[in-house]
């Protein structure tokens, strides 16, 4: 048989208009199916993006109280020892001017020394 004669053949035609159906069809099934998948996946998705802001918010508020609790005791310790010190100063206050002035001859003395160091 010539190319001709299959192509305008009425049985062929009928084939190919069947097969092309059953291809449309499953086509049409295929995109209803990609739609769901997307959904699904896009429901999932923002599922575990509340899961993980949920955890975050959790965590952070857990290190803020920490946080919170160690500045707290870090401001306690600076008052009390804020609170020795000037007792200390009360005290003994020609020791206490006499130590400030040593610290600063040798904060004083070691600054020169650096300065003369980097000169050289």
């Amino acid at each position: 048989m010539n190319k001709e004669a299959t192509l305008n053949h009425p049985q062929h035609d009928h084939e190919y208009g069947k097969q092309i159906a059953v291809i449309r069809s499953d086509l049409e099934r295929l995109q209803g199916d990609i739609g769901k998948l997307r959904d699904e996946v896009a429901e999932d998705a923002s599922e575990r993006v509340k899961q993980f802001t949920g955890q975050a918010t959790e965590t952070l508020k857990e290190k803020g109280e920490v946080l919170r609790e160690r500045s707290e005791q870090l401001r306690a310790a600076g008052e009390q020892r804020k609170a020795e010190i000037s007792s200390e100063v009360q005290q003994h206050p020609v020791a206490s001017i006499l130590a400030a002035t040593g610290a600063g001859l040798a904060i004083g003395a070691l600054a020169m020394w650096a300065q003369n160091g980097v000169k050289s």
